[in-house]
């Protein structure tokens, strides 16, 4: 899995596969959504100071949060119909 990583508000670090994208909310810098390459929502979440908060994800979504690294590692990939 190819992935890339992004610094998020609060000094967070966001590492997510390549084919995702990540969206800022224009009025509440801390939050953000995770768009897969079909542009159905992953997930949506908020970051503080000390602490995350999930809003919706997907149903099977596989994530880990590192609060030493301040690290949130998204591991869900996109449905792969072709078996690339």
């Amino acid at each position: 899995m190819q992935t890339k990583q992004v610094k998020l508000a609060d000094e967070w670090n966001l590492i997510f596969h390549e084919k995702y994208t990540l969206f800022v909310d224009t009025e509440a810098q801390n939050k953000y959504s995770i768009i897969d390459g079909e542009n159905d929502h992953v997930g949506m979440f908020t970051v503080n100071e000390s602490s995350i908060e999930f809003h919706h994800s997907v149903y099977n979504l596989q994530h880990k949060v590192d609060f030493s690294t301040r690290t949130i590692e998204i591991k869900h990939q996109p449905y792969d119909e072709e078996g690339e």
